[in-house]
């Protein structure tokens, strides 16, 4: 059955299918269910494949399947990089009867595409378009995540899309930045100027990496270049914190 992201973004549980593959070129969107998936289903053990290990031993992902939890506990399985070489794993999974989700992640896949055709007429299947994002699509983006916040003007809304284009991943990442700076949720014009100004945000990022990574000469001489202001102190924190929270959550998977 195929959906529109749109609504399964406003609702994951509209998708009752245990077999769900997304495919499209978007990147930002396919990260976002992720999350979405992953927020939902916080008590559910998740295991991560890429399509070319299961290719190569589909025992590695059945075995999963048909094993339970010593735990109780539900599982969640990502498959990544689906192509039509992943077609007939891909008809196993459809007649596994599983309990369990198992989620597929493709790139483009062409009207011609085996395994794309294979998934619109299958009835045990869901299938979910991941287009590129329009004006109207990240306006949406912005005004939700936002809600709530004042002095998002006509103006400021310009500056946040024409920073970001249509990459979702890049807008996403500035409105974090955006809810972790006005903390009194007043957007300013001004420092939201200066907030978005992807070189010193740039150089930041990268003294956050080679710090993390313990280069201390790359560290060293990104200091001297960085320009760093004493008013985004908590911002820079918070960014540092939300490295660290990633890295921890990767650890524990």
């Amino acid at each position: 059955m195929i959906y529109k992201s749109y609504l399964v973004e406003k609702n994951i549980d509209t998708v009752k299918e245990n077999l769900i593959l997304f495919y499209g070129e978007n990147l930002g969107l396919k990260s976002h269910f992720k999350r979405i998936i992953r927020e939902s289903n916080k008590k559910t053990e998740f295991f991560n494949f890429n399509s070319e290990e299961i290719i190569k031993d589909s025992s590695k992902v059945f075995n999963e399947i048909k094993n339970n939890s010593l735990f109780g506990n539900k599982k969640i399985i990502f498959i990544e990089q689906i192509n039509d070489k992943f077609l007939e794993i891909f008809k196993e999974l459809e007649t596994a009867n599983s309990e369990f989700k198992v989620y597929l992640f493709a790139d483009i896949l062409e009207k011609r595409s085996k395994i794309r055709n294979f998934a619109e007429k299958s009835k045990n299947c869901a299938i979910i378009p991941c287009y590129s994002d329009n004006q109207v699509t990240i306006k949406n983006i912005i005004t939700t995540r936002l809600s709530g916040y004042s002095g998002l003007s006509a103006q400021n809304l310009h500056l946040i899309i024409e920073n970001c284009g249509s990459d979702r991943i890049k807008l996403n990442n500035e409105i974090d930045k955006i809810i972790t700076y006005f903390v009194d949720k007043n957007i300013e014009t001004t420092k939201l100027k200066l907030l978005l100004n992807s070189k010193i945000n740039e150089n930041f990022d990268l003294l956050k990496d080679a710090a993390l990574l313990g280069n201390k000469q790359s560290t060293n001489k990104l200091l001297g270049e960085t320009l760093l202001e004493k008013e985004k102190n908590i911002f820079y924190i918070n960014i540092l914190n939300q490295r660290f929270n990633k890295l921890n959550e990767l650890d524990e998977n």
